[in-house]
């Protein structure tokens, strides 16, 4: 079997992934479709993208608003007027003096088209458009989280079809080894030189072989299976590809300063996603003292007034016949109504409301810088202990090796010594077991290699499809 080099685990401290070696362009592939499949990764990019539309609108603000209205209506209308009183130069008479009620009967029809436009919000729509940019950001960075247990997952599966395969062919390998044992000694049998024992304890072994297989088979398709659920492939074109999945090397890595490995953490997406919404908080504490400004408003208007059919009573009488001074118009027309002006709005006093968001806004703010700190110290935590583990792993991988390559000599040496007579059937089944047991485990301890090594990529916050 090709050696593989290591680089000694005391070196781990200045490494960093050379990843053109660990991971094959077909793994690469099915990273991809899982992470185009994932139902929540894509649910978290549709809520980001309704963000987006969010700070669409909030700068929307200052985009003027058109509408029109065309109405019609019977109006019956009472007016008290008082007018400066004029005096008539004949009768000596004084004209509008007082209060004088007029009615106003008629048709009324009217039509307008209105414009508004905000030339100052107070920053209340600037400060808005911040925060939900914030907001944005903290979804993107816990979408990208996301991908990292995507990529994480699919590796790992992929890794375990290849553990099984590399056991597979140590299996197949037992088989062929314990099949040409088992022709020689049926004919040691029939020269008379072997007792059917040797043959039964042979025979034993085999069936220990099959029932693994077995097992083998059993967790083959519930991978399979799972690979097809994650990637949406399926389950025939994945068996397909085994070839492309029996790839089992340790993760090589190359020298790399990272003296800073602790700073590493704070571009977790976990972290950058806090650090997003602490911010988003400050721009909403920003825009609720900001409402506190008066917010100006540019407006405009032309419109068109119709009153027919109009009965207008007056308070005055005719001077000769003494009859009701009343008037009736066949049509009061204004065209066209124009209304330009600039409006300030400014909410002076709004109760103790806008206070209590502010003392309930700073409130969110501490709780989400104490997540923060709480989870900066449980990455950090994270992060040696990964470390240590993938160290660990490393030498156990290393120690398996050397233990496989024991058993390897060992077996050699038992196969001579059995076919020249000096060791018992049992001992030879015994090399077998134990060269097939340390094969096993060694391939068990690259997976484990392989498995710590994504999780302490992970902590450092590294494992990108990117960097694959």
């Amino acid at each position: 079997m090709k050696r593989i080099l290591f680089i000694p685990a005391f070196l781990l401290t200045s490494l960093q992934i050379s990843a053109q070696t660990n991971v094959s362009d077909f793994a690469k592939s099915l990273t991809n479709d899982a992470l185009k499949k994932s139902y929540e990764l894509n649910n978290a990019q549709l809520e980001s993208e309704k963000t987006a539309q969010d700070i669409k609108s909030a700068k929307a603000t200052y985009i003027p608003k058109i509408n029109a209205i065309g109405a019609y209506a019977y109006i019956n209308q009472d007016l008290t007027v008082d007018l400066p009183s004029i005096q008539t130069g004949i009768s000596g008479l004084n004209l509008f003096e007082g209060s004088q009620s007029f009615g106003i009967k008629g048709q009324l029809g009217l039509a307008a088209v209105n414009a508004e436009m905000v030339l100052f919000s107070g920053m209340q729509a600037e400060y808005g458009s911040k925060a939900l940019a914030e907001k944005k950001n903290a979804q993107e960075y816990l979408s990208k989280a996301k991908s990292d247990e995507i990529i994480q997952d699919i590796l790992q599966t992929i890794d375990q079809i290849a553990l099984l395969h590399q056991s597979k062919l140590l299996l197949d390998e037992s088989q062929k080894r314990l099949d040409k044992e088992n022709l020689r000694v049926i004919k040691a049998i029939e020269n008379g030189l072997a007792i059917p024992y040797d043959r039964k304890r042979i025979e034993v072994a085999i069936y220990r072989l099959e029932a693994k297989k077995q097992e083998y088979e059993g967790k083959k398709e519930l991978l399979f299976s799972k690979l097809s659920m994650i990637t949406g492939r399926s389950v025939d074109d994945l068996e397909s590809q085994t070839k492309e999945l029996s790839y089992l090397n340790p993760w090589r890595f190359v020298s790399h300063d990272l003296s800073n490995e602790g700073s590493m953490v704070n571009t977790r997406p976990e972290m950058q996603a806090l650090s997003s919404g602490i911010k988003a908080v400050d721009y909403q504490i920003k825009m609720e003292k900001a409402k506190a400004l008066p917010q100006v408003i540019a407006m405009g208007s032309v419109g068109y007034t119709n009153l027919h059919n109009t009965e207008i009573s007056t308070p005055y009488h005719l001077p000769v016949s003494g009859q009701e001074g009343n008037l009736k118009a066949n049509k009061i027309e204004a065209f066209p109504n124009y209304i330009v002006g600039v409006g300030v709005k400014w909410n002076l006093f709004s109760g103790t409301k806008r206070t209590h968001e502010i003392k309930k806004l700073s409130l969110e703010k501490t709780i989400v810088e104490n997540k923060r700190k709480d989870i900066k110290e449980k990455l950090d935590l994270l992060l040696q202990k990964s470390r240590t583990e993938f160290k660990l792993a490393e030498k156990q991988m290393q120690l398996k090796e050397k233990e496989k390559a024991v058993s390897e000599d060992a077996m050699n040496t038992a196969v001579k010594s059995y076919q020249e007579g000096l060791i018992s059937i049992t001992e030879r089944i015994e090399a077998e077991n134990s060269l097939q047991q340390s094969q096993m485990e060694y391939v068990q301890a690259v997976f484990e290699q392989r498995k710590a090594a994504l999780s302490y990529l992970k902590a450092q916050g590294a494992l990108t499809l990117e960097s694959l």
